[in-house]
């Protein structure tokens, strides 16, 4: 983990492989070389996060719990989903039966929330995103992934989805996707880091894709150059290396490649290219989205030291 170089006055600590944290004020924080996800955080990684990180506020940007309709399906791929958190509370479970230090009130799916922490659950890939995977499906493939799933077979019909509309896109494609249909989740995630309460922690599961998308928003609000923002993506390529065999066997399942395991060294300029062809500027796309410059001003004053 690190602090943005050169910009030491731009107050966002990037925890590789996790997620990212935002803070008002580094100088009066310490900072411990540890840090855990919060699903996974022993009852000493909960002490650690309050007395060493301080954390007020976290933006968890997976859903919760599956909506009663079909179209919750694209989320069983993406990562803000039922199934992600599932997979997170087996990991849970199977802590639980090797140690005493996690709490036992919780449960397999639910995922574990701290104590005195302010939770805002804002799943990125919002539902004007899964519609728009679901109409680049063929219609034999739509009817086959939605009985699938009336069967209950949910991996053969994620995988239908991964196959034929994700993998095509990469990741790259995943962003823009992102980007182009979920104004309102965005919104929604900036008006915290406007309003909350700092230090604010957000992140997803691998702390790269839907994390790294609102992290390069961040930046660019708070003027960080692009080569910057491309060389802090890329360095949650290392710390990922000891999950990447488990990663990459739930996305072969998932009908993914194994690079989707990995940080596209082009992710970052390409993304931005998408930005100012489509939109003409990055201002221009906040400003589209909502996140107006009065709000950009709240964050960068929240972010930004003197």
């Amino acid at each position: 983990m690190r602090w943005t170089p050169p910009y030491s006055c731009v107050a966002v600590l990037f925890i590789e492989g996790l997620g990212c944290l935002a803070v008002s004020n580094p100088s009066t924080r310490s900072i411990s070389d540890c840090f855990v996800q919060p699903d996974e955080a022993t009852l000493e990684d909960q002490r650690s996060l309050i007395s060493n990180y301080r954390i007020k506020t976290i933006i968890d940007l997976r859903s919760k719990y599956p909506r009663q309709s079909l179209r919750c399906c694209p989320r069983l791929l993406t990562g803000g989903t039922r199934t992600e958190h599932v997979q997170q509370g087996r990991k849970h479970d199977a802590k639980l039966r090797d140690t005493t230090a996690l709490l036992p009130s919780e449960s397999a799916i639910a995922p574990l929330k701290i104590p005195n922490v302010c939770y805002h659950d804002i799943s990125l890939n919002g539902s004007s995103y899964e519609m728009l995977l679901l109409k680049r499906l063929r219609y034999s493939s739509l009817a086959k992934l939605i009985t699938l799933m009336v069967l209950g077979r949910r991996t053969e019909a994620i995988a239908i989805l991964g196959n034929e509309v994700i993998q095509p896109r990469g990741l790259v494609g995943q962003a823009t996707d992102v980007i182009d249909s979920s104004a309102t989740e965005l919104k929604q995630i900036f008006h915290v880091l406007a309003d909350a309460q700092y230090p604010i922690f957000f992140h997803c599961t691998s702390g790269k894709d839907r994390t790294g998308l609102v992290a390069f928003i961040l930046l660019m609000i708070l003027d960080v150059p692009l080569h910057v923002v491309s060389v802090d993506y890329m360095a949650s390529q290392g710390e990922l290396a000891s999950e990447r065999l488990l990663r990459t066997e739930e996305l072969r399942a998932m009908g993914l490649s194994d690079d989707f395991a990995d940080c596209p060294p082009h992710w970052a300029s390409d993304v931005h290219r998408h930005i100012t062809e489509t939109y003409g500027s990055c201002q221009a796309y906040l400003d589209r989205t909502g996140i107006s410059e009065a709000l950009r001003h709240k964050i960068r004053s929240n972010l930004l030291q003197e």
